[in-house]
Parts: C-alpha cells; sequence; structure tokens
C-alpha cells in the first residue's frame, strides 16, 4: 500500500458508516455483544433475522475497511508507534470480523449451539476492543494533529471492553467507547482527505 491518503480515508469512512449501519440494525435486540442475557439475544435474532443479517454482514464488512485504515495509516506515517497502532487495530478488526457471521449462523442452529455461537462472537468482540485500546494508544504517540487526544481518550475506554464476554458492566462501556472511536477514525479520514486537496 502507497499510504494513498484518499484510499485510507475512504477505508476508514465506509468502516465508520457500516459499524453504524450494524449497530442501528441491533436497536431492538435484547443485550447483543453482552453476556447478561445470551438467550435472550438469540432469541432477538430470531425475531428480527433481517436486522440480523444486515448487522452481520454490515460488522464483517465494516471491520474488514478499518483494517484496511489502520494498515494504511501506518503506510502514510510510517513511524513504529503507527506500526503499532496497525498491527493492533487491525489485527483485532480482521478477528472480530471471523466472529460478526456467528449471530446469521445461530438463526439455524439448536439454541444451545446457537447461544456457543453468540459467545464466540462476544469473545471475538472483545478481543477487537482490546486491541483496539492498544492501538488507539498508540495511534495517540503517531499522530502530531489534536485528534491524538480523542485516539487517547477512545483507547483508554475501549480496554475495559476486552473483558465484555464475562462482564455486563464491561459491555456498557462500549456506549461510549464506540462512538469515541468512531468519531476517531472519521475526523482522521477527514483530515486525511483535506491533506490530498
Amino acid at each position: 500500500m502507497t499510504g494513498s491518503p484518499r484510499a485510507i480515508a475512504i477505508a476508514g469512512l465506509a468502516g465508520v458508516i457500516l459499524n453504524v449501519v450494524a449497530v442501528v440494525a441491533l436497536n431492538p435486540f435484547t443485550s447483543p455483544y453482552s453476556p447478561a442475557d445470551i438467550p435472550g439475544w438469540l432469541e432477538s435474532c430470531g425475531q428480527y433475522p433481517i436486522r440480523t443479517a444486515v448487522s452481520s454482514f454490515a460488522f464483517t464488512f465494516g471491520l474488514v475497511a478499518l483494517a484496511a485504515f489502520a494498515l494504511g495509516f501506518a503506510a502514510h506515517l510510517r513511524t513504529a508507534p503507527a506500526v503499532v497502532a496497525a498491527v493492533f487495530i487491525g489485527l483485532g478488526a480482521l478477528l472480530d470480523a471471523a466472529g460478526t457471521p456467528a449471530p446469521l449462523v445461530a438463526l439455524n442452529a439448536d439454541p444451545a449451539v446457537g447461544q456457543a455461537f453468540l459467545r464466540y462472537t462476544l469473545i471475538l468482540d472483545a478481543t477487537f476492543n482490546g486491541c483496539l485500546g492498544v492501538g488507539l494508544i498508540a495511534a495517540f504517540f503517531a499522530q502530531r494533529s489534536k485528534l491524538r487526544w480523542l485516539a487517547l481518550a477512545s483507547g483508554i475506554l475501549s480496554l475495559p471492553i476486552a473483558f465484555q464476554w464475562m462482564s455486563a458492566d464491561a459491555a456498557k462501556l462500549l456506549m461510549l467507547a464506540g462512538p469515541a472511536w468512531l468519531a476517531w477514525i472519521a475526523a482522521t479520514s477527514i483530515e486525511l482527505l483535506r491533506t490530498e486537496q
């Protein structure tokens, strides 16, 4: 990758938009991506199969786009902290993308197996949030603009969500951390677009 600001920005904005679409699709669900009520989450998947499909596909493609953004971020800045950020954000995003189709698979499984699929995607999402936290803190050291402070804040908020697989309280932090890191990626993408004008 050459580190083209336009290509990086498009990947980042695509990742943000698709993640927002996925979250909106989950709006009526019971405790999605939280251990608070796995049976309720599975029941919601059955009640809203189209929303389950939209969320699964949007998360999967959105996370792959975020991995591409992270790779481009490192290629553009070419510093050690940027590489660390790319490795953690990119790896976490791709691991999570491997699990986000699981709710769709759970629709056609025995309830016990379906719940196991949801726990699988929950663990991978927790892994993503932990990796994301480390990557965002590394991005703080890589960036030179004021956006670095948003990276630091969202990274600190994301780290405890690594425990969302076992703690509903950790999962609740997604309400704060999610908008923060999505805002950082969107703002960084827009900043990159401006550098090419």
